[in-house]
């Protein structure tokens, strides 16, 4: 019988939640650090980014995108 890989998940803070800021769409270097290679956006098991502050980090990221701050999609 197959045995279900063992997911370890680490405990971490929020990187907004520790410097009191919110997500903004006009800081492209730091959004960047959660977009993929491929130009998703990450979830916040990879990132430990709060559930609030995820949903503001999506938004975030969707207004650089269509302002053509950062690409819909890279690496093609």
């Amino acid at each position: 019988m197959l045995q279900k890989k063992k997911i370890i998940r680490v405990a971490r803070n929020c990187q907004f939640c520790k410097e009191k800021k919110e997500p903004n769409f006009k800081e492209v270097a730091g959004l960047s650090k959660y977009i993929s290679e491929r130009g998703r956006i990450l979830s916040h098991d990879r990132t430990g980014v709060c559930s609030r502050h995820q949903r503001a980090l999506a938004t975030a990221v969707k207004r650089a995108r269509h302002l053509a701050l950062l690409p819909f999609v890279s690496g093609l």
